[in-house]
């Protein structure tokens, strides 16, 4: 059995809530010992959302698993002594804190760098590290709201947030994409170097058609936008239970589903027999159908949908989607940790047919479970040896 793919590389989480520490579970799926350093005593602020005390939060399991805690306080000589020498033995560094706070510290790249020149920093923002609002409190809420992310998502007249930390997550995701090339970029060069990633930045960067729809054309995406253009359709069926139907491009789609549905008339209509119709008499197609998926129920329309090939499946909540036969197929529920440190938690969606089947050894850690050994270990190396010739 293969190695992981990231073993032997060591990382340093100096991060706490998701964006930071989802960039370090993402390398810890990869193989990365991962350490994280949290305040002693009370650690990420995440731990904090179990309702008793020694329990573990979903919030925290879900961004740690894998990972190795250890307790630091920078704010001492001795524990930034210990994290320096910490740091400077690692190969990547993330860190989330406001601009310029680590170096204020004694901790940040501004230190670390002639200590480590090949040491790969990455530092994660809310706006980044320059500019006028870079140093705002931005959490995912905000980041989503200013990238313009959230306008296309909600109704603009209540614009409640709605679904799970869309920009908190890409910050992450680009984070590691970040990581990964200069991890890359160093087998050639040796050196190390530093990456941004902001919350802004990357929320802004997973807008590519909507940007260039305003940027080549000066169109201004909202949120029926993505559904109208790529014919996305939601509907609710007899039963009461939802479906979603995609038709792209091909017109095979958009033939097949009105003869599923009964309504061969529509393939001919003159507001409707083009995609360009579709696009654009959107709102009006919407409501022609909707009647029509409410006589039956959804399975029953799923199977008939499914027999002509038309894209389409059930709307699931997470606990229907989790136990879904696909998913179940894909393994993304797993279990990391084993006995009582046993958690059921969802997996990682890339396969790799070298990978050991190690989840059970990648628990959730306990706050401050690894800082005996870490320092430990530290203090070994940083000793004297007698034996060594000088």
């Amino acid at each position: 059995m293969s190695a992981p793919m990231l073993d032997g590389i060591r990382v340093i989480e100096m991060a706490n809530v998701i964006s930071g520490p989802f960039t370090g579970m993402q390398l810890a799926d990869l193989g990365a010992e991962v350490i994280k350093v949290e305040t002693p005593g009370t650690g990420d602020p995440f731990r904090n959302w179990a309702p008793d005390s020694g329990v573990i939060s979903p919030a925290f399991a879900a961004y740690n698993r894998g990972k190795k805690s250890v307790e630091i306080d920078i704010k001492t000589p001795q524990g930034r002594d210990a994290y320096l020498q910490l740091a400077q033995g690692a190969d990547v560094v993330i860190e989330n804190f406001r601009p310029g706070a680590l170096d204020r510290a004694g901790v940040g790249y501004a230190q670390l760098r002639p200590l480590a020149p090949h040491l790969i920093y990455c530092a994660i923002t809310g706006m980044g590290q320059n500019g006028p609002d870079h140093l705002l409190p931005t959490y995912d809420g905000i980041a989503q709201a200013a990238s313009g992310l959230l306008s296309q998502l909600v109704d603009l007249s209540s614009p409640d947030p709605v679904g799970p930390p869309i920009s908190d997550q890409l910050t992450g995701l680009y984070a590691a994409q970040g990581i990964l090339g200069a991890l890359v970029a160093r087998q050639s060069s040796g050196l190390g170097r530093r990456i941004d990633v902001s919350m802004l930045g990357a929320s802004l960067a997973f807008q590519p058609h909507a940007a260039a729809e305003y940027l080549m054309e000066g169109s201004v995406a909202d949120s029926s936008s993505r559904a109208r253009i790529s014919q996305s359709y939601g509907f609710v069926c007899g039963d009461g239970r939802a479906l979603a139907v995609h038709l792209s491009s091909p017109p095979k789609f958009w033939n097949a589903l009105v003869t599923v549905l009964g309504r061969g008339d529509l393939a001919s209509h003159p507001d409707y027999a083009t995609k360009a119709g579709r696009q654009r008499n959107y709102p009006a197609l919407q409501r022609e159908l909707a009647p029509v998926f409410a006589r039956q129920a959804r399975a029953d329309w799923l199977d008939a949908l499914r027999a002509a090939d038309v894209p389409c499946a059930p709307v699931h909540t997470i606990d229907e989607a989790l136990s879904a036969p696909q998913a179940q197929a894909l393994r993304m529920t797993r279990t990391f940790g084993s006995g009582a440190r046993a958690l059921p938690l969802v997996g990682y969606p890339f396969d790799d047919d070298l990978r050991p089947d190690c989840d059970h050894a990648r628990p959730v850690p306990q706050l401050g479970e690894h800082t005996s050994d870490v320092l430990s270990a530290l203090a070994a190396a940083a000793a004297p040896n007698p034996t060594r010739m000088p």
